[in-house]
C-alpha cells in the first residue's frame, strides 16, 4: 500500500503518520483481491480557523479538516472518499478512517454478489432444460411420405431447392423419367443423385 501525506498549514507529524500507517493495516483483509501493492492512499489535513469562538467565548479554535481518498486501481469502481472534521486532529482521523472501513466492506460485500449472480447465470446457462415427455421417447428413425412433385427439370428442382432452404429435394427428372436427387454441398454447389428409378 502506497500512502501519500499532504498537508495544507500544518505539518503532518510522525504520531499522525504511524496512526494513520497502523489502522490502515487493519484493512489489508479487505484489499486481498485488489492486491495490496496496487492500493494508492492520500490523505490530506488541512487547518483552519474556526469562524466561531469555542464554547467558552475565549478563543476562536482550530478546525482539522481530514479528506482520505484510497484508490484500487485493479477493481473496476475501486476509489473511496471519506471526509471528516474536528477540533482534534486525531479525533477526524478516527471517524475518517472507520468511514473507509466500512465503504470497503460495502465494496467487498457488492463484489461478492456479482459474483453469485454471474455463477447462478453460468450455471442456468449450461443446464439443459428437462426434454418433455414426448420427446423424451422419440424413435430413432421416424418413416415420411416421399412427397415428389410434378416432373421438373434440373434448374426447376435448383430453383426449388434455393427457394425452400432445404438441404434436398427429389424429384422426377422430366426428361428421364427417372427419380433424381438434388442436394447442397459444403462448398455451396449442387450435386445431384440419379436413382435409374423409373417413375413415369
Amino acid at each position: 500500500m502506497n500512502i501519500e501525506f499532504r498537508g495544507v498549514d500544518i505539518e503532518i507529524t510522525d504520531a499522525m503518520k504511524s496512526f494513520i500507517e497502523t489502522k490502515l493495516s487493519r484493512f489489508n483483509r479487505y484489499l486481498k483481491e485488489a492486491g495490496e501493492d496496487q492500493v494508492e492512499v492520500v490523505v490530506s489535513i488541512s487547518a483552519v480557523r474556526s469562524r466561531h469562538k469555542d464554547y467558552a467565548g475565549d478563543s476562536k479554535p482550530i478546525i482539522y479538516r481530514v479528506d482520505m481518498h484510497m484508490y484500487l486501481k485493479t477493481l473496476p469502481h475501486g476509489s473511496i472518499h471519506a471526509w471528516e472534521e474536528d477540533t482534534d486532529v486525531f479525533t477526524a482521523l478516527d471517524q475518517v478512517l472507520d468511514e473507509i472501513e466500512r465503504q470497503l466492506i460495502k465494496l467487498k460485500q457488492r463484489r461478492l454478489e456479482l459474483r453469485r449472480e454471474s455463477a447462478k447465470v453460468k450455471e442456468q446457462m449450461h443446464t439443459p432444460e428437462p426434454l418433455a415427455p414426448e420427446e423424451r421417447e422419440r424413435p430413432l428413425i421416424v418413416e415420411e411420405e416421399l412427397a415428389v412433385e410434378k416432373p421438373m427439370s434440373v434448374e426447376d428442382a435448383m430453383f426449388e431447392l434455393e427457394q425452400n432452404h432445404a438441404f434436398f429435394l427429389p424429384f422426377v427428372d422430366i426428361e428421364s423419367g427417372n427419380l433424381r436427387i438434388i442436394y447442397r454441398k459444403k462448398g455451396g454447389n449442387f450435386g445431384i443423385i440419379n436413382t435409374k428409378c423409373k417413375l413415369l
